[in-house]
């Protein structure tokens, strides 16, 4: 037992699958890791995480109110049981709270700011916990304690509101820049075309910060440990509707890169995989017992078609999907017991860009991929626990005395989600 690596999961909160590409630095950083793309079975933060830690699907992993159901047997929890300390330090997002309970230590940054330090930090032109301050936080615990170890580290910076810093907020001008940031967080859809180039901009901005500052985090990760570095999930630009909620492969797709796991899981430009699978993958690479009730298998470098849903609050709007690797089918439901209002089919081999639906043509002209994403799709939705889960959504397990406490609302708020 003593004799098993450290295990570190990165996981970078809005982390686009072209994003690497403009990361000089991180690209150095990571010349000897496996580099391959994970395709996300959810485009937010709350659908996202019980795949990567718990290998299922939100709507199995969460009860009614929002809360971890205690039957649910997270990664974290089957390492402690093998002798492994567990650590989360997650760069200030309410959704990850629900897994605290899953870790020895989970330090949620932020939470216990005062105002002043917020409207400080604000000041810089900053607004989530910095990269930085993570590195600093995960060294803390990862030199104080034992090993094996396992960490989780999840960062924001790429996330909205897009404030990547005073120096480089200077470059889209400061108070353009609030402004346009006030306004698309109100009404993006009203949004001029040089207010949208204004955003997207901020956003690649805050990529810029990442890869000038992760250098320490990458640091603290012994050379033998299994590393995990993976979005989770993207950011949408090119169909507006900015943010994450629809099922896009600029949401869906984001980078993986991995070391030290056996060289037939995971190989550089390889298929991408599902997070659903990368669970699985640590735990066999191990030698540990995957949990029966797991939905993912580990990863053999194989393509395997991805089912992917989310529930979208602020677009009153519900989206399930199928994915191989050369078509996506997407759903739109406003409810989900009903008929969807909005079917799309892309050929992602012809149009990666998914820039064309070509839904009504191919139906009609008898497609086999699209009966088959049809018919798979319909026995995903017929689990009983999926079409309601979906329905119902990924809402926070909070009371409303909770809901009323200010830093929550006002985080919620500026991540976007209310």
């Amino acid at each position: 037992m003593g004799d098993r690596p450290d295990v570190v999961l990165l996981t970078v909160d809005c982390w686009r699958h072209d994003a690497i590409e403009r990361m000089d630095r991180f690209r150095s950083l990571t010349s000897e890791y496996v580099r391959s793309e994970a395709v996300c079975q959810s485009a937010a933060t709350p659908g996202v995480f019980p795949s990567i830690l718990a290998s299922l699907y939100y709507p199995q992993a969460y009860t009614a109110s929002g809360a971890l159901r205690s039957s649910v047997r997270t990664l974290p929890a089957v390492l402690a049981d093998h002798g492994y300390r567990t650590g989360a330090i997650v760069a200030d997002n309410p959704f990850l709270d629900r897994f605290a309970g899953e870790f020895d230590f989970f330090w949620n940054g932020g939470a216990a700011e005062t105002k002043l330090e917020r409207l400080f930090r604000l000041a810089r032109q900053r607004d989530t916990v910095p990269v930085t301050e993570v590195a600093d936080r995960a060294h803390e615990w990862f030199d104080a304690t034992d090993g094996p170890r396992f960490l989780l580290a999840h960062l924001m910076d790429p996330h909205e509101p897009y404030l990547p810093g005073f120096r480089r907020g200077l470059g889209e001008g400061v108070v353009d820049s609030y402004r346009t940031i006030w306004k698309f967080a109100r009404d993006r859809q009203s949004l001029s075309p040089a207010e949208r180039e204004t955003v997207e901009n901020l956003y690649w901005r805050c990529v810029d910060y990442l890869d000038d500052h992760v250098e320490d985090l990458f640091s603290l990760v012994p050379d033998d440990a299994i590393v995990i570095l993976v979005g989770d999930h993207g950011e949408e630009f090119a169909h507006g509707a900015y943010r994450h909620a629809r099922l896009y492969d600029e949401c869906v797709r984001v980078p993986l890169l991995t070391k030290n796991l056996s060289r037939d899981r995971v190989r550089d430009g390889d298929a991408a995989v599902r997070q659903l699978d990368l669970a699985p993958t640590v735990l066999e690479e191990l030698g540990i017992a995957i949990p029966e009730r797991w939905e993912g298998r580990p990863a053999n470098g194989d393509p395997r078609p991805s089912f992917m849903l989310n529930h979208s609050p602020h677009l009153g709007k519900s989206y399930v999907g199928r994915r191989t690797e050369t078509a996506k089918l997407v759903k739109t439901y406003d409810r989900v017991d009903a008929e969807p209002t909005r079917t799309e089919f892309f050929d992602l081999r012809a149009d990666p860009a998914e820039e064309e639906n070509r839904y009504a043509a191919q139906s009609q002209s008898g497609d086999e991929r699209l009966e088959r994403l049809e018919r798979d799709l319909a026995e995903f939705l017929d689990r009983p626990e999926i079409r309601e889960g979906i329905r119902r959504g990924t809402e926070p397990d909070v009371d409303d005395a909770t809901l009323a406490d200010d830093a929550v609302a006002e985080r919620l708020k500026a991540l976007g989600y209310r």
